[in-house]
């Protein structure tokens, strides 16, 4: 698969691209905080005081004292009884899964779910995987019923926020389903942690779901604009993952300064609720306006919109149409995608009215 283009990032909402700057509508630093001057300062200073790795597993020689004070920070955040850290995103699954997985016998996949809960998936028992169709409670229910055996407890791997166009899987129904039989959920929230909920909890405080129901995975590198993973839910879970997880045994944690870096930016957002609650605002209002013009939109307050004509020369005028606005066109198109491909638009609590404006404008004018 070829490499998107090369792109320069510039301020907290422009790119460099072929030698002009454009407004970017794309990746996934939802209050750009990857740029934002106090993340970037905490990080120097914890780069100059602590060096730039630990330079070793958590359990021999490089378990930094920064290391379980975002771990204490970010379970109070998520209202978590615990936390574990882990090296990248991608890798929180796994260790959750690795942690957790003996203390269930049968597992239900969401086909919808991110590659990040797959590829773990792969790893267990073949036949004590199964999948159902992407956000479908009634396909769930068919499943546990054919393929649960008397006493065996199920456990249901699914996203939170769907990463490509950001809907919110029904979390409440999969709970209702494995309840009263000892089950849970795995929730991928790397796209929920602190956009969706009343407080930014992510995707199980939108759902309503209680502490008992979910592992909540995330990373740091979307909304916090910083970089490695986290694995939260029931106190104990970090000793467990501790003892069970190769993936997190096995690996130099993250980086002293990028915890320091996450500290900060967990504290940006403590102080500024209206951050994630007005960022949540602005996607219902723009979702009713694409809607209005024919486009399929969803009611999600997550930070990421999906846009295509179903037609490859709309699409690439409005490709055209984005450009000429000066706004980059983030157009998608890898497996997993609507045919064809599509615009995906994840927006930002530092985008300006006028830049959102824009960009809604130009979509209007490709129709």
């Amino acid at each position: 698969m070829p490499l998107g283009a090369e792109l320069r990032f510039l301020d907290r909402t422009k790119v460099f691209f072929e030698g002009k700057d454009y407004v970017f509508f794309g990746g996934t630093d939802y209050h750009r905080l990857a740029s934002h001057p106090e993340v970037i300062r905490a990080f120097q200073e914890a780069a100059e005081v602590e060096g730039l790795s630990c330079a070793g597993s958590r359990v021999t020689t490089g378990n930094h004292p920064l290391l379980p004070r975002l771990e204490r920070r970010v379970a109070g955040f998520l209202g978590a009884g615990d936390a574990a850290l882990c090296a990248a995103g991608y890798l929180a699954n796994t260790v959750a899964l690795e942690a957790v997985s003996a203390d269930y016998q049968r597992f239900f996949l969401d086909t919808g779910a991110h590659a990040s809960l797959a590829t773990p998936a792969d790893t267990l028992c073949r036949d004590q995987v199964h999948p159902f169709r992407d956000a479908d409670p009634e396909d769930l229910a068919r499943e546990l019923k054919a393929r649960l055996r008397p006493g065996e407890k199920p456990l249901v791997l699914t996203d939170g926020v769907v990463s490509g166009n950001g809907d919110l899987p029904p979390l409440m129904a999969y709970w209702e389903l494995v309840r009263d039989l000892g089950g849970a959920l795995v929730v991928d929230d790397s796209h929920g942690v602190a956009t969706v909920g009343a407080s930014g909890k992510g995707s199980p405080e939108q759902a309503g779901l209680p502490p008992e129901a979910f592992i909540q995975t995330g990373t740091f590198a979307k909304a916090f604009g910083v970089f490695g993973g986290l694995v939260a839910g029931r106190k104990g879970l970090a000793d467990q993952v501790a003892a069970r997880s190769r993936a997190f045994v096995g690996a130099t944690p993250m980086p002293p300064p990028m915890a320091a870096a996450a500290l900060c930016s967990i504290a940006i957002l403590e102080r500024n609720p209206a951050m994630i609650t007005g960022l949540q605002a602005r996607m219902l209002r723009i979702r009713e306006r694409v809607a209005a013009l024919g486009f399929k939109a969803g009611a999600s307050p997550a930070p990421i919109l999906s846009i295509t004509h179903h037609d490859a020369k709309k699409n690439g005028r409005l490709a055209s149409l984005l450009l000429e606005a000066g706004i980059y066109p983030t157009f998608i198109n890898y497996p997993g995608c609507p045919p064809g491909g599509h615009f995906r638009f994840t927006f930002s609590s530092a985008h300006t009215d006028e830049e959102v404006e824009r960009l809604i404008q130009s979509i209007a004018s490709s129709c």
